[in-house]
């Protein structure tokens, strides 16, 4: 044999060794990239949000569940890559298989660019620029696509140069990779049964002298349901038919309100009989603090004999996610699947995973996930069905002991953006085609709806109107099978986390403002055998729904709970009275207040009979904000709030920010 084709055979074989293990090492640069590029960049970018409300040692087990969570699509993407190499080397396809590479090298590249590039938007948020230059959604969104578009065009002109740098960036990429995997190792001991307290056991609950029985509690919320927006309570739309006619035996309470504005602290506030300064739920991925949640409704009601279970179709909105689990005995929730995002039943084992959920790559995924499935489902705007809740409310219901008591809290998410319904509620307020499918019919949040044309408003105001009349007919065949199976000696209530906005230049719900349409929410309550209608212009909060359930239920309330018992509301209609002893509500948001600080940033409405003052605290920074000034509202003659009086009316100021300025004292410092 010739020397020299020995050694043209010697370095054939090494160049094929070479590029068989380049291409290998090229499947896993997508799994590099996701977890040792773009997770840390991305997470320490939003290191600063997360402090909002978790303590520093909790950053360990946050970033070892996004590490988790994001393992799952990195080694399905290797998976998927190594199969298609394999065939492809199978038939000796090797154009085919430099393409690949080349495409998993530009791919990654263009992933590390931009992550560089958000972060960098992310960071100069936290420093408040952004919101100080005012820059608009669209402007910065197209300078991105732009900057990532010429990054991914770099591949194309200097690929070596290209192919050089990603193989520098490798072994930081690894190292981050492993300690990534480190910080998972460290969930089993931040469970929820780690969530430690120095306070002593609860009490033992106390029952009030009662020769009743016990009786069954239906607790539905709706979440972003606006009283205003509902025919029960005057609107001009026949949304809520079914609502109507159970009111017609019940007590409509015209005045109640949400002690927050948005889904979190609200259902915390229903389920705790606390106002969020006291639990602390301050955030969307947050949960009440556990000395709340041991002395929580469905403690008290688990501990006197009820059977408890809950359904939820919102994932923040769950029990799991919210730390109250344990109290009940039956669980049924994300009847809308999201695998990588906030999963109310996954949060059981994975504490923090709807706070990973808010990060980027995350928010990604999902999103590609959401538009993949939606270009080839056959479902029209029904993924929210209430349906698919109210069945397995239902279910439990037939198989429980119907002689122990039964307490059942169901939440639906409609009409909550996306707000499309399905036929035939879809085009029964609207003919316009604005908002007719759930990819667009969503509100600009907060301030950024300034920027919505008054035709895209009102249209999808109208789609609003239609996802409330699409819930209450779910919400009228859920009450009516519900009732049958569990018989008269019914509890029901009927209320909502929060409402819904549409006007004053401010879209949907959270930030600071706190406008009538979005903590006006209903309170419809049904007492056993009662047939009569009852209507009460006092003024009530979500905080009083526990101590109405554990009156009914003969329980005496913890001495921690804020709210009261709202039964005297019928005495007083007995009696024939105007109205019960007067309350004052407090409605907040402490969305960008650290939950463990002493609450300085954030706003406070206070209602005291016809007034209601809005007081703003602190550096709140949201996209296009105006200057916010302290707002006083008299509502009898203005309840639309379009006049702020507080310049006229100095003296009533002084008088209701003493209010508030009394309830901060008490509740309102830091948390140890």
């Amino acid at each position: 044999m010739n020397v020299t084709s020995v050694d043209d055979e010697v370095t054939d074989s090494r160049a094929v060794a070479r590029n068989a293990y380049t291409s290998e090492g090229t499947l896993f640069l997508p799994a590099l990239t996701l977890l040792g590029i773009v997770l840390p960049f991305t997470f320490f970018a939003w290191i600063d949000r997360y402090l909002y409300y978790l303590r520093p040692v909790e950053l360990v087990p946050t970033y070892g569940t996004a590490w988790l969570l994001l393992s799952v699509p990195a080694l399905l993407v290797t998976a998927v890559g190594a199969l298609v190499v394999h065939v492809l080397a199978r038939y000796q396809l090797l154009r085919a298989r430099r393409a690949l590479r080349f495409l998993l090298l530009w791919v990654c590249w263009g992933a590390a660019i931009a992550t560089v590039g958000f972060c960098s938007v992310a960071w100069l948020r936290s420093f408040g620029l952004l919101g100080l230059m005012q820059v608009r959604l669209e402007l910065s969104s197209a300078t991105g696509l732009v900057g990532v578009s010429m990054s991914l065009a770099l591949p194309l002109v200097a690929w070596h140069k290209t192919r050089r740098a990603i193989e520098r960036l490798k072994p930081t990429a690894v190292c981050f990779t492993l300690i990534g995997a480190l910080s998972a190792l460290s969930l089993p001991f931040f469970g929820w049964s780690s969530d430690a307290t120095s306070a002593p056991p609860p009490p033992p609950v106390v029952l009030a002298p009662s020769s009743h029985p016990k009786p069954h509690i239906l607790l539905v919320t709706i979440d972003a349901l606006a009283a205003e927006h509902m025919s029960t309570y005057g609107a001009a739309r026949r949304t809520t038919p079914y609502i109507d006619a159970l009111a017609g035996g019940a007590m409509v309470f015209d005045r109640a309100y949400a002690n927050a504005n948005f889904t979190t602290p609200g259902v915390s506030s229903i389920l705790t009989g606390t106002r969020p300064w006291t639990h602390r739920a301050l955030q969307l991925p947050t949960w009440p603090l556990r000395s709340v949640r041991e002395k929580s409704l469905p403690a008290v009601l688990q501990e006197v004999g009820y059977q408890t279970g809950y359904v939820a179709t919102n994932p923040v909105a769950g029990a799991t996610k919210n730390g109250l689990r344990q109290y009940f005995s039956f669980a049924a929730s994300d009847r809308v699947p999201a695998p990588l995002g906030c999963h109310d039943q996954l949060s059981e084992i994975l504490r923090y995973h709807c706070a990973v959920s808010q990060l980027a790559p995350i928010v990604f995924i999902e999103w590609l996930r959401e538009k993949t499935l939606g270009a080839i489902s056959s479902r029209d705007n029904d993924q929210w069905h209430p349906a698919e809740a109210t069945s397995a409310a239902l279910n439990w219901l037939n198989h429980v002991n119907k002689q122990q008591p039964v307490f059942l809290w169901l939440h639906l998410l409609p009409p909550h953006a996306p707000y499309a319904a399905p036929k035939p509620w879809l085009g029964r307020f609207s003919a316009s085609s604005i908002g007719r499918r759930s990819s667009d019919s969503e509100l600009a949040g907060q301030y950024l709806m300034r920027g919505s044309a008054l035709t895209r408003v009102q249209a999808l105001e109208a789609r609003y109107d239609e996802a409330v009349q699409y819930v209450d007919y779910s919400v009228g065949a859920f009450l009516a099978s519900a009732l049958r199976i569990l018989g008269p000696d019914t509890v029901v209530v009927i209320s909502a986390d929060h409402g819904e906005s549409f006007a004053h230049g401010y879209g949907s719900h959270g930030g600071p403002a706190l406008y009538d349409s979005i903590i006006h929410i209903p309170l419809i309550i049904k007492l056993p055998f009662e047939t009569r209608p009852f209507r009460t212009a006092a003024l009530a909060q979500q905080i009083d729904i526990a101590p109405t359930l554990a009156a009914l239920a003969g329980v005496v309330p913890p001495s921690s709970w804020e709210g009261r018992s709202l039964l005297a509301a019928w005495d007083a209609a007995d009696d024939g009275q105007a109205a019960v002893a007067p309350e004052t509500v407090f409605s907040m948001n402490f969305e960008q207040n650290r939950r463990f600080a002493r609450l300085s940033t954030g706003s406070v409405a206070v209602l005291e009979g016809h007034w209601k003052l809005v007081h703003y605290m602190g550096p709140i920074r949201y996209p296009l904000m105006p200057p916010l000034h302290d707002e006083l509202y008299d509502l009898s003659s203005d309840p639309r709030e379009l006049h702020n009086l507080a310049a006229a009316n100095p003296a009533e100021v002084t008088h209701l920010r003493s209010l508030i300025d009394a309830q901060l004292a008490l509740h309102g410092g830091p948390v140890q």
